[in-house]
């Protein structure tokens, strides 16, 4: 239906048809990219999760909850497997999830905290602080079963660097440069949360308590170590504290392959 639309002198402008009609209100829409560009990367990383967790679907014969053997096929956390040199499971663990529920946990969590992190640290530092909180989240889990005992144990899921967002969220009020207060009052609504994490973590026996209090301090040390414009960090302080994580990890790889006695 052709519309008719009056202009400020009274006259009338040229019919407008529906079809023209539609593609200038679509126009005027932001598409999807401008409407997530704060949260691409976080987008990403719950593509991944999901897809993965498929996969291990698929490999279960369409069981939501994950066999063990196929955790471990896939690079879940296993002492006695990084000992024999599969060094790749201090990494591939972050994405992936014992059953349904255990994912729709972590990328709720990821959700909801990954907008306001990429907004500020950017989103390579973003990808890179969510990596270094699984990763050792995951290094804390293997060096637990091997100095605790106990009998080692099969670990997964996105927890360990969830629980490094959230440190690094509980950390913006300290740390940012600028809107600091905003952002402390912020972090104590952050602390809410982490605290009913931790005391989820402690309650639940299957949780693994050092993969995500690993993740925490993942977190804590990936804040003073990003390169991020927006953080109060000295590039000394950055330094040290990459180079002291670096070696922390290389020792743990050595003494994996008996190099170096734990």
């Amino acid at each position: 239906m052709p519309y008719k639309v009056n202009d400020p002198v009274g006259g009338q402008r040229p019919v407008v048809d529906d079809e023209q009609l539609r593609r200038m209100m679509s126009s005027n829409r932001p598409d999807f990219l401008q409407r997530n560009r704060f949260r691409l990367v976080t987008l990403a990383l719950i593509a991944v999760n999901v897809l993965v967790f498929a996969t291990e679907v698929l490999l279960s014969g369409m069981r939501f909850e994950v066999p063990t053997p196929v955790l471990v096929e896939m690079g879940a956390m296993y002492a006695p497997l990084v000992q024999a040199g599969e060094l790749f499971r201090l990494f591939t663990p972050m994405f992936l999830h014992m059953d349904l529920m255990h994912l729709a946990f972590n990328m709720v969590a990821l959700y909801s905290v990954g907008e306001v992190l990429e907004r500020v640290l950017g989103r390579g530092n973003f990808l890179l602080l969510y990596f270094v909180g699984g990763i050792t989240g995951n290094a804390v889990s293997y060096a637990a079963d091997v100095l605790l005992g106990g009998g080692p144990t099969v670990s997964a899921g996105a927890s360990t660097s969830v629980f490094g967002l959230f440190v690094a969220v509980a950390l913006l009020g300290v740390l940012h440069k600028g809107n600091r207060r905003m952002f402390a009052e912020y972090s104590k609504g952050m602390l809410g949360i982490i605290g009913v994490n931790v005391a989820y973590t402690l309650l639940v026996p299957s949780i693994s308590v050092s993969g995500h209090l690993g993740g925490a301090l993942g977190g804590l040390v990936a804040m003073f170590m990003i390169p991020a414009k927006n953080l109060r960090v000295p590039n000394a302080v950055r330094i040290v504290v990459a180079v002291a994580w670096v070696a922390a990890l290389l020792l743990l790889m050595a003494t994996s392959q008996g190099l170096v006695g734990f």
